[in-house]
């Protein structure tokens, strides 16, 4: 498209610098503190899962976890090269930093190089997108691959009958759909964009021929939604509330609070503003309104959802995060091309997001979940025999820092975990019973235990039949654990 129109901030000679610079101070951010927190439940799955032997993993994706069935896959092929929090988490740091530059191109290709460059720096401090390019999920694939099939789709549409770029468009529109499932709030963004395409013209036969492509891609996938529509994965998943929406509003814009979210707000504004003598407006036009789609239908649909099943959710909104970046810069543009503003709101904005970045740091220990603490001290006082009871949650981030310990030769052995085998086994005091026979010492792990304070006095009182607490250790952080000894009477 490339419209550029008005003064350029930044020479052609210079712009690889800036992304540059840009760039590396995006890997920076995502590199810092990357091992500082420990492993948490849904990071203790996607290792679990990607580990697991070829058959039990091809079974675990069909029966239950087919969602991010890419991320796990690649996972799988990444962590042979190590399995510490780091090296684990650096796959999504690649791939949060490949969006960086990523980003650049896609607004170059949707309107011109300054906001393209302005999209990459306010994205390279974004505190959302910093924090999730620092977990070992697969949300800044999911991200990436948007990024990228959107570019694809820019090119597809200037290209007219271009079968290569449709084919590329719907490849990798399709792997979206295999990172995440909520794809399809953004697949339809891009079917709507298609279906609208003016001042481009989509011929009839080049629609049918990527709509039956893309199903085909896609089948496997939709299949499994099919066949598991009991939605198990989210059916934790609470209904919306005002500070639901709140905290939504402030995570897309960065994490720099109410004033950083009133310049997004305003920039957005700003990108509906088009120069006098702009060449393409109607390709512009075509631009804005397919990242407003992108912007607005996730929040909107799930939303609207509600009274069938609740569906949003702040995490899962993170998708949002490209297309807000990018109206906001062609905001940023637009003020350069027409004032004297755009520099001073830019340095703001970056301010403010690198001050929400920086807020993201200094929270990491309260917002983590301390199992490597946890593990390490029962290990250091564990016993011969002793056993695990392990509550309202898998026993995957016990089974990581165990493994660990054992790789790094620090400890020969561990407690093996007697409750529960089948984390979605119903809870049975009388299986509790049977589990902790022939035991001396049992070490109850409580985690997120609030929910359900029934269920935690049967667990308790079936371990009191038996035993006495001996000690007992609290480990703060975002959701509390509380590691319980429980031995024989003396």
């Amino acid at each position: 498209m490339n419209p550029a129109s008005g003064r350029a901030i930044v020479s052609s000679s210079r712009v690889w610098l800036v992304l540059g610079i840009t760039t590396i101070l995006g890997t920076a951010l995502r590199m810092h503190s990357l091992s500082a927190r420990s492993i948490w439940i849904d990071e203790g799955a996607s290792i679990s899962f990607a580990t697991l032997p070829w058959r039990h993993f091809r079974h675990t994706l069909w029966d239950y976890q087919g969602n991010m069935a890419l991320y796990y896959l690649l996972l799988r092929a990444w962590i042979q090269l190590g399995d510490s929090e780091f090296a684990v988490r650096s796959l999504s740091v690649l791939f949060g930093v490949l969006t960086i530059p990523a980003i650049y191109l896609l607004g170059v290709r949707l309107f011109d190089r300054e906001t393209g460059l302005t999209a990459a720096a306010l994205l390279s401090v974004h505190g959302f997108h910093v924090h999730w390019s620092q977990e070992a999920r697969g949300y800044s694939l999911f991200l990436l691959l948007l990024v990228v099939a959107t570019y694809f789709l820019v090119r597809a549409m200037e290209s007219g009958p271009n079968r290569g770029y449709w084919i590329a468009f719907t490849v990798t529109a399709a792997l979206t759909f295999y990172a995440h499932i909520f794809a399809v709030f953004v697949l339809a963004a891009y079917a709507l964009s298609i279906a609208f395409p003016k001042p481009y013209h989509v011929a009839t036969r080049t629609t049918v021929i990527v709509a039956i492509l893309f199903e085909h891609l896609v089948a496997p996938m939709v299949l499994f939604v099919l066949v598991h529509h009991s939605g198990s994965q989210i059916a934790w998943l609470p209904h919306p509330s005002v500070a639901g929406v709140w905290e939504f509003l402030l995570l897309v814009t960065g994490q720099g609070g109410i004033w950083l979210l009133v310049i997004y707000l305003f920039l957005c504004g700003m990108a509906f503003l088009r120069p006098v003598e702009m060449i393409h407006r109607d390709q512009e036009k075509w631009a804005v309104r397919l990242l407003i789609l992108w912007l607005l239908l996730p929040p909107v649909v799930t939303l609207a959802a509600t009274p069938i099943k609740p569906l949003f959710y702040p995490r899962y909104m993170v998708m949002c995060v490209p297309a807000l970046v990018l109206l906001a810069a062609r905001g940023l543009t637009n003020l350069y091309n027409g004032s004297r503003a755009g520099a001073s709101v830019l340095a703001l904005a970056l301010m403010l997001s690198g001050w929400g970045t920086y807020r993201y740091f200094a929270n990491l220990a309260e917002e983590s979940t301390d199992w490597r603490s946890a593990v390490k001290y029962i290990l250091q006082n564990q016993q011969p025999g002793d056993g695990v009871v392990v509550y309202r949650a898998h026993a995957l981030c016990y089974g990581y820092y165990v493994h660990r310990s054992e790789r790094e030769h620090k400890f020969a052995a561990a407690p093996d975990v007697l409750y529960p085998p089948d984390p979605g086994r119903p809870l049975s005091r009388a299986e509790i019973g049977n589990d902790i026979t022939g035991h001396e010492r049992v070490w109850l792990i409580l985690h997120d235990e609030r929910d359900n304070p029934n269920e935690l006095a049967v667990v308790r009182s079936a371990l009191a039949e038996r035993f006495q607490v001996q000690s007992e250790r609290a480990f703060p952080g975002e959701i509390l654990i509380t590691v319980v000894l429980y031995g024989r009477p003396r």
